[in-house]
């Protein structure tokens, strides 16, 4: 570099370039200090997570929660100075308290895991415990499944009126031959409602049954019962070794035709229990269900449906299609549930309003398809239904809301069929 021609190079370079130091400085103040300063901190006072001997660390002593935490009274904070107080900046306060100690000051281990969920043997390996005061009444006055053991709560904390509707239910469970079993470990009831609300009551039973059929068939000249088209196989490919009725018995005879909901892809338990409940309660004949697409009955739905589903009869249909074809073909109408429909599509024969099918169910009978939360009914479905059947909205309604939950919306169509 001692030619001319460097001489030339090293001018034209600037001087700042030339004195550059060869070390960068890092400021105290960045993101990265203040955050391993914080993880520092926070070790020192409530432990490393790594094995304390490598730190040299000393658990402080326990703290249990009936004394106060501990203080630290070199912490002071800045404040406004009030009228008669010395001038200064920093003023020594009341020390103050420090948020969420650790009650055992001592630090977790790697490899942790939760403790087991309490394991609490049944009597068959197929059954499921249901819960709360509405589910277990209906089905001990059912009897549509087969039942083991009621758990009620025995604590010291059961209100007299809770103790009367006790022995109300042991009665109920003494008609129908189940073991009682009086239990004082809210724990152990909290375990088997999976931290449900039980009311005190836990009753050991087999799942509730479903009767497979592949169609609706035939109403009686007097509408008092409408048949049904036994399946087989349930959908899993099981034969049918149960004996179910194929006779259905209609709720008003005297003033309409059956009317059946029919439910596809509905899959929160939750929305599944609703619509049985409002089902029942305005007054549907029957409920049928897909098999394989469907949120099946689990505890979950029968405490939504507040046991309707004991009092209302439930079937399963494998395939939906031929469901429709053949009940079609034996008498009943099928609507289908969907979306407010356009301008164009309304002007279709087979597009009626909720306030029109007031009728309908004076005339024959009447199949109600509901389909999924978020999709609604699937095209197929749709197609081979003979009407299609809409809610509408109120004015004003913000394009923000333009749809109902389906539970709710189902209940409203039901009304409407119904005449409630």
């Amino acid at each position: 570099m001692n030619t001319p021609q460097s001489a030339r190079l090293l001018h034209k370079i600037p001087i700042k370039i030339l004195y550059k130091p060869l070390h960068r400085s890092v400021s105290t103040d960045s993101a990265i200090n203040r955050g391993l300063r914080r993880s520092a901190a926070a070790d020192r006072y409530y432990g490393c997570q790594k094995d304390t001997r490598e730190y040299d660390y000393s658990p402080e002593p326990a703290i249990y929660q009936n004394s106060p935490p501990p203080l630290d009274p070199t912490i002071r904070r800045v404040v406004a100075r009030r009228e008669g107080e010395p001038k200064g900046d920093y003023f020594e306060l009341e020390p103050r308290r420090e948020l969420s100690p650790r009650l055992d000051h001592e630090p977790p281990q790697f490899g942790y895991t939760p403790a087991p969920r309490r394991y609490i043997p049944k009597v068959n390996y197929d059954a499921e415990w249901i819960y709360g005061t509405s589910v277990v009444e209906a089905a001990l006055r059912c009897k549509r499944r087969e039942l083991y053991k009621l758990y009620v709560y025995a604590g010291d904390n059961r209100t007299p009126a809770a103790r009367e509707r006790d022995r109300d239910m042991k009665d109920l469970a003494r008609t129908a031959g189940v073991e009682i079993v009086d239990e004082e470990d809210m724990g152990k009831m909290d375990s088997m409602s999976n931290s449900r609300p039980h009311n005190g009551y836990v009753l050991e039973c087999l799942p509730i049954k479903r009767t497979p059929i592949i169609a609706l068939k035939g109403v009686q000249e007097d509408r008092n019962f409408f048949t049904l088209e036994m399946a087989r196989h349930y959908f899993d490919g099981r034969p049918v070794t149960e004996h179910y009725y194929d006779k259905i018995r209609c709720r008003d005879p005297k003033r309409r035709y059956p009317f059946v909901l029919m439910l596809d892809e509905i899959l929160d338990p939750g929305n599944m229990g609703a619509i049985l409940r409002s089902a029942y309660f305005l007054g549907v004949d029957a409920v049928t269900i897909t098999a394989r697409n469907c949120a099946r009955l689990s505890p979950v739905c029968l405490k939504a449906s507040a046991g309707a589903a004991e009092l209302l009869p439930i079937f399963e249909h494998a395939k939906s299609e031929r469901m429709i074809t053949q009940s079609t073909e034996n008498g009943w109408t099928v609507y289908a549930a969907i979306p407010p429909p356009t301008k164009n599509q309304a002007r279709r024969d087979r597009y009626v309003y909720a306030p029109e099918v007031a009728e309908v169910v004076k005339e024959g009978p009447v199949v109600l398809l509901v389909g999924n939360e978020g999709e609604g009914l699937r095209p197929p479905l749709k197609k081979l239904a003979k009407f299609c059947v809409s809610l509408v909205k109120g004015p004003g309604t913000d394009s923000l809301v333009d749809s109902l939950n389906v539970s709710v919306a189902t209940a409203l169509l039901c009304s409407k069929f119904l005449g409630a």
